[in-house]
């Protein structure tokens, strides 16, 4: 490990991942959705349904070209809070399931016709893999991966999850942002602690191969102009924002990655 200039945080020399080392882990529940998101976003999660549906809307639309219920017919999301990405998914004729640790966000989503499991990750993986069942054709996980410290198993867990030629999308926080790159002692000062890791595009590409992934495509997810040098200025936002929806440059990331095999 190389120790940043911080030194709750280091980068590991073979992948180019950030790793937190003052990680705490801490469980989600309903208090997470109404305080700690508002306090990262402004807004608690379901008062911020308007722009996470739009959100979603966009993830769909960066790999219909790609999937269809005919093709890639079972859906798995990861940490699925209230369904809004189910919903759509299963609007578009999917089979789809979420398995999400917040009891209150379970049941939520299963009142609305979204078939969702209570359980924390590492619990349904490995009762997944026990009792032999199959692979999904799709399995999402958004702002989930960040979260969890045991990074070699999940990808193992994700690898046996994913059907090969099935994909894996995932949405997180990138270290390749400008908030990283431009804005060091704000990104050490308002980095999560319950955040274990932080990938770039290239470290999350390299990462995923070794577990028999290969990246398809990355976007940017947050479009931020303003956090870039002189980005406060409409013509350099103008082309930063034209960057941004060109390139994953962003201080998150979407990316689409398919399951060889």
């Amino acid at each position: 490990m190389a120790p940043l200039s911080d030194r709750r945080f280091a980068v590991c020399p073979a992948e180019g991942v950030v790793i937190n080392l003052a990680y705490e882990f801490r469980r989600y529940e309903h208090d997470y959705f109404e305080k700690e998101y508002k306090n990262q976003y402004g807004k608690s999660y379901t008062a911020d349904r308007q722009s996470i549906l739009e959100r979603n809307h966009k993830r769909f639309q960066h790999i219909a070209h790609l999937v269809s219920h005919r093709s890639h017919p079972q859906v798995l999301e990861i940490g699925s809070a209230a369904g809004y990405f189910l919903k759509i998914m299963q609007d578009h004729g999917f089979s789809v399931h979420g398995w999400e640790i917040s009891a209150a966000m379970a049941k939520y989503a299963n009142a609305r016709g979204l078939k969702t499991t209570q359980q924390d990750f590492l619990k349904g993986a490995r009762q997944h893999q026990a009792r032999k069942r199959k692979p999904f054709d799709i399995v999402a996980m958004f702002y989930v991966l960040e979260h969890l410290p045991e990074q070699a198993e999940v990808w193992q867990h994700l690898s046996a999850l994913v059907k090969a030629g099935g994909y894996l999308l995932l949405a997180l926080p990138s270290a390749a942002g400008p908030m990283f790159r431009f804005h060091r002692s704000e990104w050490y000062a308002s980095h999560p602690t319950d955040h274990k890791i932080d990938y770039s595009p290239d470290s999350l590409s390299t990462t995923a191969k070794r577990f028999g992934f290969v990246s398809v495509a990355t976007f940017s997810e947050g479009i931020h102009p303003h956090r870039f040098p002189l980005g406060r200025f409409a013509p350099m936002a103008r082309l930063y924002r034209k960057v941004l929806e060109a390139a994953p440059l962003a201080d998150t990331i979407y990316a689409v990655l398919r399951r060889e095999g």
